[in-house]
């Protein structure tokens, strides 16, 4: 079942296929540098990422049709050069919502590796910090016990995003790209 983006541009994705898309590190590699850097050719991606462009070619054709990426014949100057960029703003899934049960399990397993790369953006932080003063100063780590219901942790869910958007879509003049993740779950020491 294919699904458009809401009106912030923001895709649901409910298809085991389009999940399929994001299990491998590099295909999330190359989402997230459209993310970052914007469209781009094969070859600048292949050089942003440190690998082959035929592995980068082979990669945006799965994201391709997994209707992830698309190519931006726009911003080509002749026709050898081929540009991609995110189909979307950016995609979401719940396992939750997720009916067929291989789904569920594909979504399961890629929020475990995605988890991962954030604990390893994470460290390799922590690692670069000192040679960053500037960001060091203000970058931070949160962690709150709250005691809530499930509405009103759906509650704080929706403050969050809605503050998120509040800085999205400014332009790059003078701004670094951030991660910013924030995780909330029944929990007890």
């Amino acid at each position: 079942m294919e699904t458009t983006p809401d009106p912030d541009g923001i895709r649901d994705i409910v298809d085991a296929d389009v999940l399929k898309a994001f299990t491998h590190p590099l295909r999330n590699r190359l989402y997230d540098l459209l993310a970052v850097d914007g469209p781009a050719t094969v070859s600048m991606l292949a050089e942003r990422a440190g690998v082959a462009i035929g592995s980068v070619s082979h990669h945006l054709g799965i994201l391709a049709r997994a209707g992830l990426v698309v190519e931006a014949p726009e911003l080509a100057r002749d026709a050898r050069e081929h540009w991609w960029q995110r189909a979307q703003r950016g995609i979401r899934w719940s396992s939750s919502r997720l009916a067929d049960p291989a789904a569920r399990t594909i979504a399961d397993s890629l929020e475990a590796q995605m988890l991962q790369e954030q604990h390893d953006r994470a460290r390799q932080w922590l690692d670069e910090r000192d040679a960053r003063p500037e960001w060091s100063e203000v970058a931070f780590a949160h962690q709150s016990r709250l005691w809530l219901s499930p509405a009103e942790l759906a509650e704080l869910d929706e403050a969050i995003v809605a503050l998120v958007r509040s800085y999205s879509g400014r332009d790059h003049d003078g701004r670094e790209a951030v991660l910013m993740w924030a995780r909330a779950f029944p929990n007890r020491p």
